[in-house]
């Protein structure tokens, strides 16, 4: 079912690794996938993508190794209409320096900000125009879009089945959604929430992480996430497991976010890895 060449790293789970050994460490455990990002080091920056390589250089590693580029992640503030032409000027720089790199999709997160005094509909309507135009330049480059929605309290686009609505009212056949374990939790989306608003067709690309602390959900944050553990309070493994057993045939990516990580080598990278894996395989 969870078989190894269904899994992918995301660059948040090795932040201390270049991106040349990244490559080869999933390599050398079977993982076929890897998920690069403009914000490894910080403030979003499309020139870290690629770790300063050239695009050449990359592409020879990446098939030299057998891996390939899930994703990009991320293009932020993804549903305000005001930074149209900042974000696809983005998205076009993105596109252009990973042209031959076989890159299958671009990540979309939404708004996170208090202060946002749009209506819930202007929110829609923006939202709806905005992917209407990404997806026209993704297909010049034969890549997808992948909407990620964010559970947090001040996230403009919290539930996956605003997201469905979004890519349904766009009329866009080159978007999905990512389903990712901490914002479905965040936004306490249940297992009745899950069955009967959550159509499986519409994900793309799943996130695991686990939190380990007794936070309150609504204080949790991304320094919160760590690789799989059986002290998840977010329990992500048996999310997982309703989001295969409903239908999902695509990739489980590893994706956690706190700063800690940073302190790790490759060996323990590989361990964090190995364990994760073996946890989703096994199940709950």
């Amino acid at each position: 079912m969870f078989s190894i060449e269904r899994f992918c790293l995301n660059r948040k789970a090795a932040p201390a690794i270049s991106l040349d050994k990244t490559i080869s460490l999933v390599a050398s455990l079977g993982i076929k996938n890897i998920e690069l990002r403009n914000d490894l080091y910080g403030i979003p920056d499309n020139s870290s993508i690629l770790d300063k390589m050239s695009e050449l250089d990359v592409k020879k590693l990446l098939e030299d190794n057998d891996v390939s580029v899930e994703t990009i992640n991320a293009v932020g503030n993804m549903d305000r209409r005001d930074m149209i032409d900042d974000n696809l000027a983005s998205l076009t720089e993105m596109l252009d320096m990973t042209k031959d790199l076989q890159l299958k999709n671009i990540i979309f997160c939404p708004v996170r900000s208090k202060d946002d005094v749009r209506s819930a509909r202007q929110r829609q309507e923006d939202a709806i125009a905005n992917i209407k135009d990404y997806s026209q330049l993704l297909k010049k480059y034969n890549v997808n879009g992948l909407i990620e929605p964010l559970g947090f309290e001040d996230s403009t686009l919290r539930f996956p089945w605003e997201g469905q609505f979004i890519i349904d009212q766009a009329g866009v056949d080159n978007f999905k959604l990512v389903a990712d374990t901490f914002h479905y939790y965040l936004a306490n989306v249940t297992d009745d929430d899950f069955d009967n608003k959550v159509d499986v067709a519409y994900i793309g690309l799943v996130h695991l992480s686990s939190v380990m602390n007794n936070k309150s959900r609504r204080y949790l944050d991304d320094q919160d996430r760590y690789m799989l553990d059986e002290a998840d309070i977010m329990n992500s493994i048996h999310i997982a497991h309703n989001i295969e057993n409903a239908g999902y045939q695509g990739l489980y990516a590893f994706e956690p976010f706190s700063d800690d990580l940073k302190q790790y080598d490759e060996q323990r990278v590989k361990d964090e890895l190995v364990k994760s894996i073996k946890l989703v395989q096994k199940g709950k």
